[in-house]
């Protein structure tokens, strides 16, 4: 199939400045517009070197460079030769090439050198201090982003004389399935009595500027090491169709916390769980899973793996708050939906703001299976309620 050619990739057409800020709401299509408007320009020109940069290397393999090569694939392009995966680059039989890098140090971004074109994928995640010197030694630059709060990009570049801006939606992206259309006018109910759901539409569907006040996990970074020991134990949240069903493993590491994603999948059967469950986790380690879903549990228990329900109780889902909440913890790079959930992870409001002493329920089943692992597994010391900083961003 090929690649749909949207009215988002039309509008990126017009665009002429050296630098080129994307900022839109979530299903509008960015990355791949841009990806798919450049792979075009690098199959017809011999003069394109471009570097595509996002996070963290599992960010650019579940992002950037997946959907290169889902749209080099639909469109019969990509040549199994041409791509080196081990530096991440491919080379077009036009002499321009593309590779999907990150770079966690100023040094690492001056010594990659000069380019003709740059893309910084999702780049609120990305320190200006090394954006700039990946920007300054780029002819052209791209940058997309979801807004959901003021970042560099508003401070240094957007009004400059050499940038183009534009904001782009789902309505601006044809593909958008039908089901998230009214998944969206679903939230837009919501937004009439919480304020949280408010600022939620301004971001994701009209891709305007919003706010991160209400975070409720602050204090964690990312690592790129996975323990080789200290597991002690894994948790699980059960979904099938429009939910994922995760496994969350969990190492303590000279008193620290280590959080690593195994499992977070739609559509697995029971079979096909147990399957990966007992490829990827430790067959002697005890999952705790959801225990509103017995025959789930009962079911994986029937193909040997070793499982037990959580102790839910009044309160548990604060509790399990304020144990995670209890010391800081890591997540391992690779973990990418988990990283996304915790960055959106808010306490609710009422309609005057008010936040309540509640999670938003909504993209946390890798932080549910947090919970069920940490109720169960890690220190409690009774403190409950809200802890309310602002994000980090685990820099």
């Amino acid at each position: 199939m090929a690649h749909v050619q949207t009215i988002a990739i039309q509008k990126l057409r017009r665009l002429q400045k050296r630098k080129r800020v994307i900022q839109g709401g979530t299903w509008a299509g960015k990355t791949e517009a841009i990806i798919g408007l450049n792979i075009n320009r690098m199959v017809h020109s011999p003069n394109m070197d471009m570097t595509v940069v996002a996070e963290t290397v599992p960010a650019l393999k579940g992002g950037a460079l997946k959907i290169f090569k889902n749209i080099m694939n639909d469109s019969g392009r990509w040549i199994d030769a041409n791509y080196n995966a081990t530096d991440r680059l491919y080379k077009f039989a036009s002499g321009s090439q593309i590779n999907f890098a990150s770079f966690d140090s100023i040094g690492k971004a001056k010594a990659a050198g000069k380019r003709t074109h740059l893309f910084i994928n999702e780049a609120q995640y990305i320190p200006f201090n090394i954006a700039y010197e990946l920007m300054v030694r780029s002819n052209y630059t791209w940058i997309d982003y979801n807004p959901n709060h003021p970042f560099w990009v508003h401070e240094e570049l957007i009004g400059e004389a050499d940038t183009d801006f534009l904001i782009l939606t789902y309505k601006d992206n044809e593909t958008t399935p039908d089901f998230k259309i009214v998944e969206f006018e679903r939230n837009r109910e919501r937004a009439k009595t919480s304020s949280y759901w408010e600022n939620w539409c301004r971001v994701y569907i009209d891709g305007e500027i919003g706010s991160l006040e209400g975070v409720v996990f602050s204090d964690w970074t990312v690592t790129n090491e996975v323990p080789a020991t200290g597991l002690i134990g894994y948790g699980m949240d059960f979904g099938y169709t429009n939910d994922p069903t995760t496994m969350i493993a969990c190492y303590v590491v000279d008193g620290v916390r280590i959080f690593d994603e195994v499992i977070y999948q739609r559509g697995l059967a029971t079979s096909e769980l147990a399957r990966l469950m007992k490829a990827k986790a430790d067959p002697y380690v005890y999952t705790i899973a959801d225990s509103a879903s017995p025959q789930s549990i009962d079911e994986l228990r029937s193909y040997g793996i070793k499982i037990t329900g959580a102790k839910k109780g009044p309160d548990s889902i604060a509790k399990g708050i304020s144990i995670l909440q209890e010391q800081p913890f890591k997540v391992t790079a690779r973990s990418t939906n988990m990283i996304k959930e915790l960055r959106e992870y808010n306490w609710d409001t009422d309609r005057e703001g008010k936040r309540i002493n509640k999670p938003v329920g909504v993209n946390d089943h890798g932080i549910d299976s947090m919970r069920y692992l940490a109720m169960d597994k890690l220190v409690v010391t009774g403190r409950v309620g809200l802890n309310i900083t602002r994000s980090n961003y685990s820099r």
